[in-house]
C-alpha cells in the first residue's frame, strides 16, 4: 500500500514537471528572435579618407512579432558617421518568420579616418526591442588604400649641365600621395643599369658605357623605413661625369619599391634625364688685314677658335657697319660647324672713312654679332668689340721696303747714266 502511494507521487511530480516544460516551450516560441547581417559595403575596401554605403539586414526569425525594433550604428575611430545621416533608425514592428515583411536593409553612409590603419577594422551596430536592454554586434570593415603610390615629384641636377670631368648631385623628390603609410621605400639611382634588360645585341659593357656616370662618396641605392600619407622626401646623389663624355642629354633608369601596410610590394621603373655639356668658349680676334693708316680700304680676316669641350653648330657672324667704316663685301658670313680645338676665319672687305691728309695712326672698333648653338640646340647670341689698330706702313716695315726699293731703281738709274756717258766720250776720241 505504501509502494502504491510513493508511486502515485512520483507520477504526479512528473505530470507537474511536464507541464511546466510545456508551459517554458510555448513561451519561448512566442519570443521573437532577430538576427543582423551585414550584406555589404560598397567600395570594398573602403579607403582612407573616403565614404563608404554600408548595408545591415535585419531579420525576424522567430515565430512571434518583433515590436518597437530600433537600430542604432555606433561607428568608432576610425570609423565616423556622415554629417548628414542619423545613427537611430526607429525600424517599428517587425512581423516573425514566414510572415511577409519580416525583412528589411538599414543603410549608412561612413566616413573612413585618413590616417586609418589598413586591414580589417570593426564597425558597431546595435538594436533593442522596446524597453529591453541594447543588444551590440560588431562586424569587419576592410580597409585598404584605393591608390598606392609612390610618385616622383621632381628631380634636380646641381649644375643643370653637367661639365665632362666634373662632379654633380642630383636630387630626386618622392611623394607618398596614398592615404596611408608605405614602408621600406627605396630608391635606386641605376647607373649600372641593373634594372633593365640588356639587349641581346649589346655586350654589358657596351651597354654600360653607354652612361658616362659614375657614383661619388655614396651608394646608388637609398631608403627610408615609412613614409606618410602626402609626405615627401629627397634622395641626393653625388656623380661625377666622364672626362671623355659626349655633350648630349642622357637616360638614367630609376627603380621605387615599397610596401603598403598590408605588406604588399609595389615596383616602379621609370627613367630621368641629365644633360652633359658646356657653354661654347668661342675666342675671336682679329687675324689679318691688308689695312694701315694710309690705306683705307682692304681686307680684315677675323678667327674664331673653339677652346670650350662642347661643338659649335650654325654658326653665323655678321660685321655691324658704323660711322668709322663702310662695309663693301657682304657683312655677314656663315661658318657653319665648329668643333672643339678647331678654328674658322671669316673676311671682310671694308672701306675706313678719314680724311687724305690724316694719315696718323688710330684703331677703329668693329662690333661682331654672332649666333650659334651648342651640342644641346641651346641657342646663344654675342656681340664681341674688336678693335683694329691702323699702323703707319713704316711701323709695319711697308715704308722701308719701299725705300730701298726707290734707292735701287736709282742707283741703277745712275749706273745706267754713267755706263752711257763713258761710252759716248769714247767714241768721240775715236772720231778725232
Amino acid at each position: 500500500m505504501l509502494e502504491v502511494k510513493q508511486m502515485k507521487k512520483k507520477l504526479m511530480l512528473i505530470f507537474g514537471l511536464l507541464i511546466i516544460l510545456v508551459n517554458i516551450a510555448t513561451g519561448l516560441e512566442s519570443i521573437p528572435e532577430l538576427d543582423i547581417v551585414l550584406m555589404n559595403h560598397d567600395p570594398d575596401p573602403a579607403g582612407p579618407g573616403t565614404y563608404f554605403d554600408v548595408r545591415f539586414k535585419i531579420i525576424n526569425d522567430g515565430v512571434a512579432a518583433a515590436e518597437d525594433v530600433v537600430v542604432e550604428l555606433v561607428p568608432e575611430y576610425p570609423f565616423s558617421l556622415d554629417l548628414n545621416e542619423d545613427s537611430r533608425r526607429d525600424i517599428g514592428d517587425l512581423p516573425a518568420y514566414g510572415k511577409s515583411r519580416n525583412v528589411i536593409v538599414v543603410k549608412y553612409k561612413v566616413r573612413v579616418d585618413e590616417t586609418a590603419v589598413e586591414g580589417e577594422n570593426p564597425l558597431k551596430i546595435r538594436y533593442k526591442l522596446g524597453n529591453s536592454d541594447w543588444i551590440t554586434e560588431e562586424f569587419d570593415i576592410s580597409v585598404q588604400t584605393l591608390d598606392a603610390t609612390v610618385s616622383i615629384e621632381s628631380v634636380e641636377s646641381i649644375p643643370e649641365i653637367i661639365k665632362p670631368g666634373e662632379p654633380a648631385q642630383v636630387r630626386i623628390k618622392l611623394k607618398n600621395m596614398a592615404d596611408s603609410v608605405m614602408n621600406d621605400v627605396s630608391l635606386k639611382f641605376d647607373l649600372g643599369l641593373s634594372t633593365i634588360s640588356i639587349p641581346a645585341t649589346s655586350t654589358q659593357i657596351s651597354y654600360f658605357d653607354e652612361i658616362p656616370f659614375a657614383p661619388l662618396h655614396s651608394a646608388t641605392e637609398k631608403k627610408i623605413r615609412r613614409l606618410n600619407p602626402g609626405q615627401e622626401v629627397i634622395f641626393s646623389y653625388d656623380i661625377i661625369a666622364y672626362a671623355d663624355a659626349e655633350p648630349r642629354v642622357y637616360k638614367i633608369p630609376l627603380q621605387v619599391k615599397y610596401y603598403d601596410e598590408l605588406e604588399a610590394d609595389y615596383t616602379k621603373n621609370d627613367v630621368v634625364g641629365l644633360i652633359v655639356g658646356s657653354k661654347p668658349e668661342i675666342t675671336i680676334n682679329i687675324d689679318e688685314t691688308t689695312l694701315n693708316s694710309d690705306k683705307q680700304s682692304g681686307n680684315v680676316i677675323i678667327k674664331f677658335i673653339n677652346k670650350g669641350f662642347t661643338d659649335v653648330k650654325f654658326l653665323n657672324a655678321m660685321l655691324e657697319d658704323t660711322e668709322e667704316y663702310d662695309i663693301v663685301s657682304n657683312n655677314e658670313v656663315y661658318l657653319g660647324n665648329l668643333d672643339s680645338d678647331d678654328y674658322e676665319t671669316a673676311e671682310f672687305e671694308i672701306f675706313v672713312n678719314q680724311n687724305k691728309e690724316d694719315s696718323s695712326e688710330k684703331s677703329i672698333n668693329l662690333p661682331l654679332k654672332i649666333e650659334y648653338k651648342d651640342a644641346n640646340n641651346d641657342e646663344y647670341e654675342e656681340i664681341i668689340e674688336l678693335d683694329l689698330h691702323l699702323y703707319s706702313p713704316e711701323k709695319l716695315g711697308q715704308g722701308n721696303g719701299n725705300n730701298i726699293m726707290l734707292f735701287a731703281v736709282i742707283g741703277a738709274v745712275l749706273i745706267g747714266a754713267v755706263y752711257f756717258y763713258r761710252r759716248r766720250k769714247k767714241k768721240t776720241k775715236n772720231k778725232k
